[in-house]
């Protein structure tokens, strides 16, 4: 796939899944609680976790029986952990996405209650009779996803962060960070994606994950890059604040030659492990490829 046709299907799979967001939102009853959550969920983003879900169950006969409900899922997660994070007791972050972050558009009350009810919603979604994949599936779908976001997951993840503002880490407890506060959500969606596939086999599941693990350590990776490098504009929120605040990422530990370093020698094994997989995952390289690449 040239360059373009990367671009135009990331793009068209970025467009499926804001409409499927605005759809689901179209059919809760209208409050003051809908709206924060709705404006912290369709604030744009690059909606990662849903084009692996679109790219990973690609396979399937029919797609969007399965795939709309589980992306719309982890968008609506990741919306949630997104206004927590930005809160005054976390990060402390005012922008988001290029625009006030919940709390401050609304206040941080509502923006509480709003990540409360999107974490919900997800669950909702995923329980359903809509989410028709059976009941089997079902459960362990639902596992997966309450174990990445949970005690040993991104909460976990976040916790750690908290804890490890302006302390040296070593490498290994760095990982570990990283790991489950951006990590985990990323390496469950590769794994529901594939669970829900025509493709499922289970004997291959410890190396859809192990993709999703190092898809989600090149994402934090450059994220900690680009705050190095980048500006708030480009970027959409505060650029600099990991120095500032003294956390711990791959570049104040390491440096950012060795970050990038580290980073290019992860996307070699990600390509490999991608073209050795049993069932073929090629049209993943295009959206790995364009997450190596991002600027924001």
């Amino acid at each position: 796939m040239t360059r373009v046709a990367e671009v135009i299907w990331i793009s068209h799979h970025q467009q499926k899944i804001e409409l499927e967001l605005g759809r689901f939102f179209k059919e809760k009853d209208r409050s003051l609680l809908r709206d924060v959550c709705e404006y912290a969920v369709l604030n744009g983003g690059k909606r990662l976790r849903a084009l692996l879900i679109y790219t990973i169950g690609d396979n399937n006969k029919n797609p969007d029986k399965y795939l709309n409900g589980l992306a719309v899922a982890v968008e609506l997660v990741h919306a949630y952990s997104l206004i927590h994070d930005d809160l005054p007791s976390m990060d402390n972050d005012d922008l988001r996405r290029g625009k006030p972050s919940s709390h401050i558009k609304f206040s941080e009350a509502q923006a509480i209650l709003a990540g409360d009810t999107l974490q919900s919603l997800a669950f909702e979604l995923l329980s359903s009779e809509q989410f028709n994949v059976g009941d089997k599936i079902k459960i362990k779908v639902l596992n997966i996803l309450s174990q990445s976001i949970g005690l040993n997951g991104m909460a976990l993840g976040q916790s750690i962060d908290i804890e490890s503002a302006e302390k040296e880490l070593n490498l290994k407890s760095l990982e570990l960070l990283q790991r489950l506060k951006t990590g985990a959500l990323i390496e469950a969606s590769c794994i529901m994606s594939y669970i829900v596939s025509d493709n499922y086999n289970q004997k291959y599941e410890t190396d859809i994950a192990s993709i999703g693990r190092l898809i989600g350590k090149i994402y934090q990776i450059t994220d900690d890059i680009l705050d190095f490098e980048s500006d708030t504009k480009t970027l959409g929120k505060t650029a600099g604040k990991d120095a500032k605040n003294k956390k711990p990422t791959y570049v104040s530990l390491m440096g950012l030659t060795e970050a990038k370093r580290i980073k290019a020698a992860l996307f070699s094994t990600l390509l490999k492990e991608i073209e050795d997989f049993p069932s073929d995952l090629s049209a993943l390289n295009n959206l790995v490829n364009y997450i190596y690449k991002r600027i924001h």
